[in-house]
């Protein structure tokens, strides 16, 4: 069994060869239309993004970012008058968003750092946001002792993690997917789910692992169908699992879900009404979003 070094380097290789959101666009990444791109997709199937980031004012305040894919949310913070910091444990993200903010003229600093060893003082940064990072650690209470260290006294923080009480987790990944996967070597059952909207190139990549590993356990099916079937490692967290994350150093002021994804359900999904994504993302989402403040 990996410990938690050699996990976490399964993670960084993992980001470092696919930066989140760099699978969005077709186009040339030094290219504005790029960023464009991903941004319009990311932001028309997870709207609630914006409307959350808008939760706090991040006018000339410091702003850490912990893994900042290809700087699609960054722009955001940098609009709103953050003064920006991103950090990742891979290069290839760190990449992405230099790019990205060169691409925009906007001014940031990004730097490869681990979230649990941040490069930054002790209580120098106003608010810290982390859009689905934080159940991609292996060792992630140490990132929380760090994020504490990091922020001001009152300082805020702002993240995203996967829900274990979502229909993406209790019904998809947990019944749906295991049912599934067992018919994935019956003839021509991949290319049907593909005429049902489903990615072949995923189905046959789930396919291959069953047929080499056979059963996997608890932990191992559920990286495995989180972020890819390649996903080296995830958490998912209910309401009290997050507060108990966060511990007495924060004061949580909200912890909520957002998120159905219409497109986990193929044909069916996009025949889902807009009244009906949106009741079940805030009732059943797979993004558990918590917005605290550090105690003291």
């Amino acid at each position: 069994m990996d410990n938690v070094e050699e996990k976490q380097e399964r993670v960084r290789e993992f980001w470092n060869d696919k930066p989140c959101g760099s699978d969005m666009s077709s186009h040339d990444p030094s290219e504005k239309l790029y960023y464009d791109e991903i941004e319009e997709e990311r932001y028309h199937y997870q709207y609630h993004i914006p409307k959350i980031l808008d939760w706090l004012q991040w006018n000339k305040k410091n702003v850490l970012e912990i893994g900042t894919g290809v700087g699609t949310d960054a722009r955001q913070i940098i609009a709103r008058g953050g003064n920006y910091i991103g950090i990742n444990v891979d290069r290839g993200s760190v990449d992405a968003t230099r790019r990205a903010l060169d691409v925009f003229g906007l001014t940031g600093m990004v730097e490869q750092s681990s979230a649990t060893d941040i490069f930054l003082e002790d209580e120098s940064v106003d608010i810290v946001y982390s859009f689905g990072v934080l159940h991609h650690i292996p060792d992630v209470g140490r990132a929380i002792s760090d994020i504490q260290r990091v922020l001001k006294p009152g300082g805020e923080l702002l993240i995203m993690l996967y829900n274990r009480n979502s229909i993406n987790y209790q019904i998809e990944i947990r019944f749906l997917r295991k049912l599934a996967l067992r018919m994935l070597s019956l003839p021509g059952v991949i290319p049907f789910f593909g005429l049902l909207g489903f990615p072949r190139e995923k189905l046959e990549r789930h396919a291959d692992i069953y047929h080499k590993y056979g059963k996997l356990s608890r932990q191992e099916w559920l990286n495995r169908n989180t972020d890819g079937p390649d996903n080296p490692y995830s958490q998912v967290y209910g309401k009290e699992e997050a507060e108990a994350l966060l511990g007495s150093a924060f004061r949580i002021l909200r912890n909520e879900v957002y998120y159905f994804e219409p497109r986990h359900w193929g044909l069916i999904g996009h025949l889902l009404p807009a009244w009906l994504i949106n009741y079940l993302g805030e009732r059943w989402g797979w993004h558990r979003m918590v917005y605290a403040i550090k105690q003291g």
